[in-house]
């Protein structure tokens, strides 16, 4: 339990900054012609796909001397960036590019920027760029967007949901663990275990990206399997132990069937869920194999902290184990006669699938026809990359992108582009 808990520490502090490393991209296979002309007009041209977007909009036009001057001196600013490719603006390129960079109102210009680092370290340079130079002053309103933009946003937005989630979620999950098990002791057990799981995988993924990219979406599915997995594993073992002492086993032998039981399922089920996982890893894009990366991560430390935590912490509470049962104390409260124990046959879960195999048929035609129901709209489903339209309004990335699909007449994110590798 000690190594454990020093385990637990050493990678909340190392894993916990995990989101700052990962990248928001990761959707193209590199083998393909889109991603061979995406390095060759890199590569050749200084056309990046990571853009930096910044709007300037004015009430006096694009074209009045504020907005001249702001333009001009953001212009000025990326133009001097080690970060920086190329940049081109309203107020700074020829006649005939000018006019594609300015709103149909002719009230914002527009400048574009090609960042170099690719998808990982483009948005890190999008940040440092925007806190430097973007910002409205004299009246003049100033937003950035672009896709590098829009990956750092995303990042952000990931990071902070997520502590919105757990806040929500663990809270719960605790609630719902006292109801199953009674003791507060009890009911942490599983909650520790899944914590463990999370920030393992999270410091799993921030080693990984020392040596290849990682997905920042893959935090979600570290978040929901650990807790889902520990609770699963958890409850498993401790109930499968109180029926063997239930049965009048003594506490050391008791523990052992359990672990030469309801231990091997876990084991078993792990390796079955992290195998499912783990081919994921064939796929070329990096935003499939990280859910391989983060799905085999927290499986593994799920069932090591279960098979190994769990029976540490039984023997090591002992009796203590159901202490402080809630249930014992509502009723208490509500002045309710505790009963003794009872019988198997009498229990919801007991009755409830015994009426299911009664009527196999007609629940199993009920249950197929409401998932079938449940999924119906999945048939109208529309397939996409993800763009500035899954950040809320609110952000920059997206407002930015409202505005060149609805006030510009030419939109670069998307442009097509068509790139001959052998000019001759």
């Amino acid at each position: 339990i000690a190594v454990a808990l020093l385990v637990f520490l050493g990678a909340v502090g190392f894993g916990s900054p995990v989101a700052k490393y990962l990248s928001a991209g990761g959707f193209y296979d590199p083998a393909s012609e889109s991603s061979k002309g995406s390095r060759l007009l890199e590569q050749k041209f200084g056309e990046s796909e990571q853009q930096l977007l910044v709007v300037v909009t004015a009430p006096g036009g694009a074209r009045s001397a504020p907005a001249r001057a702001v333009g001009t001196d953001i212009v000025e600013h990326l133009e001097r960036s080690p970060f920086v490719f190329n940049v081109s603006s309203p107020w700074t390129s020829t006649a005939q590019s000018a006019g594609h960079m300015v709103s149909k109102d002719g009230k914002s210009g527009l400048i574009v920027a090609n960042l170099r680092g690719g998808e990982n370290d483009a948005q890190k340079h999008a940040r440092t760029l925007c806190a430097e130079s973007v910002h409205d002053r004299d009246g003049v309103t100033v937003r950035a967007g672009g896709l590098a933009v829009a990956y750092a946003q995303v990042n952000d937005q990931i990071e902070h949901d997520l502590l919105t989630m757990e806040s929500i979620a663990i809270p719960l999950s605790f609630l719902a663990m006292i109801w199953v098990f009674g003791g507060l002791l009890a009911a942490a057990l599983p909650i520790a275990v899944g914590l463990t799981a999370i920030v393992g995988s999270m410091s799993i993924l921030r080693l990984l990206t020392f040596t290849t990219d990682v997905s920042v979406y893959a935090l979600n599915l570290t978040t929901a399997l650990g807790l889902a997995l520990a609770i699963d594993y958890t409850l498993l073992i401790v109930s499968r132990y109180r029926d063997e002492l239930a049965r009048g086993s003594l506490p050391d032998r008791a523990l052992i069937r359990t672990m030469q039981t309801a231990g091997r399922t876990v084991l078993y089920s792990a390796t079955t869920v992290a195998l499912s996982m783990a081919v994921m890893v064939l796929f070329p894009m990096y935003f499939l194999r990280s859910f391989a990366y983060a799905g085999v991560a927290t499986v593994a430390f799920a069932a090591v902290a279960a098979v190994v935590v769990t029976p540490a912490a039984i023997v090591w509470l002992g009796p203590r184990l159901d202490a402080m049962d809630m249930r014992r104390l509502l009723r208490g409260m509500l002045r309710r006669r505790e009963h003794g124990r009872i019988p198997v046959q009498q229990l919801f879960w007991y009755r409830s699938t015994r009426f299911v195999m009664r009527h196999a048929v007609p629940v199993g035609l009920a249950v197929t026809a409401l998932v079938a129901l449940a999924g119906a709209p999945f048939l109208g489903v529309k397939w996409g990359f993800p763009d500035d339209r899954v950040l809320p309004r609110s952000a920059s990335a997206h407002q930015v992108g409202d505005q060149l699909r609805n006030d510009f007449a030419d939109d670069v994110a998307t442009t097509v582009q068509v790139v001959i590798p052998d000019a001759r």
